[in-house]
């Protein structure tokens, strides 16, 4: 493209907001990028406008040609948002250009992670010099299972990591499992009446955000989760004793319910088996209790076969553990990931540095 021709091109774009608003950060890019090589005191200097007069400053740059500069403002209009992304925020030509090239792999407390982020190996890199100064020596971290998937949120940038997924499910809030949900809550509101002595669960608070737990910490976050977490633990437990049960029924629960005449055995006892099946145990029969909309209760998503079990509780990651992440620049999922918190496994980069951009591209793009 000749450079008169960009210009044109740029001042009639105004007409054209969507399409302004992708070739803005583009144009931007290569003016700095180009200022740089000429003038790097010029460079510092030159702001982006929400409009498209900073084409003119383009032409001396310009001069040093780009080869790559017309595709790239080409495809960003026509391409898909991962190639977009790939593109405006890390300067490769393609999502695929981006996987081979970006990615890199590391080691965390002795496990091999493959293709990450940079920027999160530096993270990690902290997380683990954090816990080693600050915890007993031989400290062991979760199991890491997933990082890389390619297209699929922050794990498609490499920028999320998820722990021990059998131990830590998705509980709640889901994408696109609303119907679940409603079946879900009742069985955590079961648990956190009896055994809690509770109106209902907290994790229905969980879109409220960190701000709904105690004094909005996330250690409040961590403890309260882990309370009904270890709650659920004993529920199972109690399930499958029922000695232990009536004994439960006589004493604990009557301390804390005065009032209140004692639960019904019986339907007690039913309760117990009903929501262990709707949070995904495998009955006495070896099935697992699926929706009709196929949706994955949280102890036998599809991703796992199966294989969770609610007795097992769903969280087992260390208080110190999530606080190390967290504070080193982590979002939690289950308790940061706008609209959809639940995911007690996953932790990523959506809230600073380039993961924050990547992530804001991510909602854009649809």
């Amino acid at each position: 493209m000749a450079i008169g021709g960009m210009k044109a091109n740029a001042r009639n774009i105004e007409t054209d907001p969507e399409l302004k608003m992708r070739l803005v950060p583009i144009l931007a890019d290569e003016k700095v990028s180009y200022f740089n090589m000429i003038n790097r005191a010029k460079a510092a200097s030159c702001p982006v406008k929400d409009r498209f007069d900073f084409s003119l400053d383009l032409e001396e740059p310009l001069k040093i040609k780009n080869p790559n500069i017309e595709n790239r403002i080409r495809n960003s209009c026509i391409m898909g948002k991962w190639d977009r992304i790939a593109v405006e925020i890390f300067n490769y030509n393609s999502y695929e250009e981006f996987i081979e090239f970006e990615l890199n792999n590391t080691t965390f407390f002795g496990q091999i992670l493959f293709k990450i982020n940079d920027e999160m190996i530096k993270i990690l890199n902290q997380v683990e010099k954090d816990l080693i100064d600050n915890q007993a020596p031989g400290y062991k971290a979760p199991l890491a299972n997933s990082t890389l998937r390619e297209k699929s949120g922050m794990h498609g940038w490499g920028m999320a990591i998820d722990f021990d997924v059998g131990m830590n499910p998705y509980v709640l809030n889901e994408k696109s499992e609303g119907e679940l949900d409603k079946v879900l809550i009742g069985a955590y509101d079961n648990i956190a009446k009896l055994m809690l002595g509770k109106n209902e669960s907290d994790l229905r608070k969980l879109k409220i955000g960190r701000t709904a737990f105690g004094n909005g910490s996330i250690g409040d976050v961590y403890d309260i989760l882990r309370e009904e977490s270890d709650a659920m633990k004993r529920y199972f437990l109690l399930m499958n004793d029922n000695i232990a049960l009536q004994e439960f029924i006589e004493t604990e629960w009557a301390v804390k319910n005065p009032d209140t005449n004692p639960p019904d055995f019986a339907a007690i006892k039913a309760q117990m088996e009903n929501d262990y099946r709707i949070l995904g145990g495998k009955t006495d029969t070896g099935n697992v209790w699926r929706t009709e909309t196929r949706e994955d209760p949280p102890f036998a998503p599809n991703s796992m076969g199966g294989t969770g079990d609610p007795a097992t509780g769903f969280l087992n990651l260390r208080k110190e553990f999530v606080e190390a992440m967290v504070n080193s620049g982590f979002a939690w999922g289950a308790i940061d990931i706008s609209g959809e918190p639940g995911d007690i496994q996953h932790f990523d980069l959506r809230l600073q540095g380039v993961g924050a951009r990547v992530y804001d591209l991510l909602l854009k793009y649809k």
